[in-house]
């Protein structure tokens, strides 16, 4: 079988331990339009298929499904900014050639929606998170005393059944629903002198695996939720009235100090652990809970993990300093023998993606000519991807 076939499989169970796949409406890569502009995609799962075609799988593996000559991106998570990833790929691309020649892997070119999707992509598996284990789902039903008001294996019981719920997969369902009883459970935790739970790490994703397995509906059709669409979470930002609090009037803390990094219910549990003080902030400004159906509350987990990128400094003049630090223009200068474009005709580019795309595509002559020369390979950080796009897009030319 081949490894592009395993990484299939493999993406589409990880995906059904927790969310559903992205219906064939969504699932094309050139519907990132609006995402340019905003720089939040509509499906961040688009790149798989980059992540495939360009031959990335045959020595990077997810969670050890792919090759094993170069790190595997379920373990080594990549959290940077817009200008990381090609600031890692430039870095590394000498190596990644040399293997790549050795196996007699074509050098493939990207385009800038290419670049894009792959970019989100590798950001969104670490929101993905992993699967809920039973045993430790089990222990935190006793020890979070759900069994006081619920029950999972008795249909006599005059307590709120929580194994009829075993039908919806996700274990952000079981996050939703908590959220939107929010109010409900924590008077009634309190006047019953238990302990309101705090949810860390895995929490919510081994509860859910717990009363999966112990479900009564166990038999029965799976039902998934989306893992989250970044630009509908966006409006729902605004609708739910999050900004009110967090942007417009400094209510509540800035979301950008808190580290999003997490997986999709990591955050949730986030959002939960900070529940009874947001209802008595809310309440005091006559603000009304807000609740999540369907989509909702991955759509908006999914904007805040996307909004929470770092922030990379740069500027036009840098970017001027590094053409000749680092020696661009020595090829791209006027009358050069190299036939490649001077300086000032370079650009401008429609996105930092399109940048980008150009950049890799040009790095094999370009090592090839410094090799030739004796020269060694330069290296860019974020900051410096940055600032070069900054200085050949600059609208004085």
């Amino acid at each position: 079988m081949k490894i592009k076939t395993l990484f299939f499989i493999f993406l589409t169970a990880l995906l059904s331990a927790a969310f559903i796949y992205y219906g064939s409406s969504t699932n094309k890569l050139f519907q990132q339009e609006q995402s340019n502009k905003k720089n939040l995609p509509e499906n961040p799962l688009n790149g798989r298929i980059v992540f495939e075609q360009k031959g990335c799988i045959n020595c990077h593996s997810i969670n050890g499904y792919g090759g094993n000559t170069a790190p595997d991106f379920g373990t080594h998570n990549f959290f940077g900014s817009e200008y990381d990833l090609m600031s890692q790929m430039w870095d590394h691309s000498p190596t990644m050639f040399k293997e790549m020649e050795e196996k007699n892997f074509d050098k493939q070119k990207f385009s800038g929606t290419d670049f894009r999707n792959l970019r989100y992509f590798l950001y969104f598996l670490r929101y993905l998170g992993s699967p809920g284990n039973v045993s430790n789902g089990q222990e935190l039903f006793v020890k979070m005393k759900c069994s006081y008001c619920h029950s999972v294996d008795n249909e006599n019981s005059k307590k709120i059944r929580l194994d009829t719920i075993g039908v919806y997969a996700s274990p952000l369902y079981l996050a939703q629903v908590m959220w939107n009883h929010a109010g409900k459970m924590q008077k009634m935790q309190k006047l019953s002198g238990i302990k309101i739970p705090e949810f860390n790490n895995n929490d919510f994703a081994d509860l859910s695996a717990y009363i999966a397995e112990v479900s009564s509906y166990g038999t029965r059709e799976k039902i998934y939720m989306s893992p989250g669409n970044p630009l509908k979470g966006e409006k729902l930002f605004e609708i739910k009235k999050c900004s009110y609090c967090h942007i417009q009037n400094h209510i509540g803390p800035d979301l950008k100090n808190y580290n999003f990094n997490k997986s999709v219910t990591e955050i949730a549990g986030m959002m939960w652990n900070h529940a009874l003080n947001m209802e008595k902030v809310m309440q005091k400004n006559k603000i009304s809970w807000p609740t999540f159906e369907g989509d909702e509350m991955a759509n908006l987990i999914s904007y805040l993990y996307f909004q929470n990128q770092s922030y990379v400094k740069g500027s036009i003049e840098e970017g001027r300093q590094l053409t000749q630090e680092k020696g661009c223009i020595s090829c791209h200068r006027t009358g050069n023998s190299y036939d490649t474009p001077i300086i000032s005709n370079i650009g401008p580019f429609n996105n930092l993606d399109d940048f980008s795309s150009e950049l890799w595509n040009h790095l094999p002559l370009m090592e090839k000519n410094l090799y030739i020369k004796g020269k060694s390979f330069p290296k860019l950080l974020p900051s410096d991807i940055k600032s070069l796009y900054l200085y050949f897009n600059r609208k004085n030319r």
